[in-house]
């Protein structure tokens, strides 16, 4: 479990993209609940009552095999808010390639081909379009197309792309200090930061994510958002807004000049954001996106005990709907003849924020890599070019301008290290992309 793992391997799940507390902290199963290994994933809340072995709850909807049902069905666990689709479907054409044998292991390595690599990644869905063309979609663990996915920290980039957005329109500027916009936060450790500095998580606010230490910050926060309510002390803050204020310390360094992957960060952005566009984030993701892009399914954003909610990793929405956001991204925001999203944002994104902070703090397994607006960039230093969203146990939208191809997979891996799968997703889609532009 992460919780007591060595330090290398806890830095590298912080800058794994994701939440995995609950999934280390959850309460034990019950005495009669049969061992992980021997649990039917299909058979989860199956039954009325559903054998205790078999329920899905609060304490342990993080757990292993127990999140293969929980992270398609988030909405059962805890209270949301709908980001609602309209208007006519925009179906997305379909050019289907056979994959399955395409050699995704490099050298020296075992054998492994594209089908292996879906099973040991934990694919819950997978869909590719090439050409704005479905060459790829499948589902596994009871997965379908109109099934809604928890997204983890993927959630992030929609807040990023909200604040770059608005920065564009001139209704947010990104060298605004934090304290000037959100008075709530003016005694605290974000007074200081740039708005810039904020989304492209280099702030400098301390904030510890140690997992063996009852005492770092990332107990207190989980425990005030809800989804861990064990960790809740008595008189302690309730909701994500009443945390945030409490961080009073920065890091020695300047501002601006390290990447630390800190969640807290997407929650300020967010906050500023929303008060920027006078909405909620899912409010402004139904009203830019969801409404405009001819989503087959409504997507949703989980909330906190205070109604506030989840950005940094509450959005759930399906593939094909990602693959659609995605395709837009491709297009540089254009979509059905409409510039949905303005083409300098995106090129904005692609291109990639500062590559030496990320150095400094950046995970080992996106060496080359950088952060903007709460994107993840690759500038082709190990695979081709990408811009992605991506989140804990194996969430992802990316975006491979020059390859004119989106990814989106959605998973339920038994952990959040994104240092273990980084290597196999890099090698895989450095393998699709040579296939599909040698092959017809």
């Amino acid at each position: 479990m992460i919780l007591f793992a060595p330090h290398h391997r806890r830095l590298s799940w912080i800058a794994g993209l994701g939440l995995s507390l609950l999934s280390l902290t959850a309460a034990a199963q019950s005495s009669t609940a049969a061992p992980a290994s021997t649990l039917d994933p299909a058979l989860f809340m199956q039954g009325i009552p559903p054998p205790p072995a078999y329920r899905i709850h609060i304490g342990n909807w993080q757990e292993n095999p127990q999140k293969i049902w929980s992270f398609q069905h988030s909405r059962e666990l805890f209270p949301t808010r709908s980001i609602a689709r309209a208007g006519q479907v925009v179906e997305l054409p379909r050019a289907p390639r056979k994959l399955d044998d395409l050699l995704v292991s490099g050298p020296g390595e075992p054998a492994m081909n594209w089908q292996q690599m879906l099973q040991v990644t934990h694919t819950d869905a997978i869909v590719i379009l090439h050409h704005g063309k479905i060459i790829e979609e499948r589902y596994f663990n009871g997965m379908q197309p109109a099934t809604q996915h928890l997204l983890f920290s993927a959630s992030k980039s929609m807040t990023g792309l909200m604040a770059a957005i608005l920065i564009r329109e001139g209704k947010l500027k990104e060298d605004a200090l934090v304290g000037s916009l959100i008075p709530e936060l003016a005694d605290s450790a974000w007074a200081g930061a740039t708005v810039r500095q904020v989304l492209d998580m280099t702030d400098g606010v301390q904030f510890t994510e140690i997992y063996n230490d009852p005492s770092s910050d990332i107990y207190r926060y989980i425990g005030a958002m809800g989804w861990a309510p064990q960790l809740r002390q008595p008189g302690s803050q309730e909701g994500i807004l009443a945390m945030l204020p409490t961080l009073k310390k920065v890091h020695d360094e300047p501002r601006g000049s390290v990447f630390r992957y800190r969640s807290p960060a997407t929650d300020v952005s967010a906050w500023i954001a929303e008060r920027a566009a006078g909405q909620s984030l899912s409010a402004w993701l139904q009203d830019r996106l969801w409404s405009r892009l001819g989503m087959e399914q409504d997507a949703y954003m989980l909330l906190d005990t205070a109604g506030q909610e989840v950005t940094f990793a509450g959005m759930n929405a399906t593939a094909r709907d990602m693959a659609r956001l995605g395709q837009m991204m491709l297009q540089r925001g254009q979509w059905q003849g409409q510039q949905i999203v303005p083409a300098a944002v995106v090129d904005e994104l692609a291109k990639g924020g500062d590559t030496k902070a990320f150095e400094i703090g950046g995970p080992k397994s996106r060496k080359g890599w950088s952060y903007r607006s709460q994107w993840w960039v690759n500038p082709s230093k190990s695979g081709p070019h990408s811009f992605a969203a991506m989140g804990a146990y194996g969430q992802m939208v990316m975006v491979f301008p020059e390859d004119d191809v989106v990814v989106v997979k959605l998973g339920s891996h038994p952990g959040a290290l994104s240092a273990v799968t980084d290597p196999v997703h890099q090698r895989a889609f450095s393998a699709l992309m040579a296939y599909l532009n040698t092959s017809k």
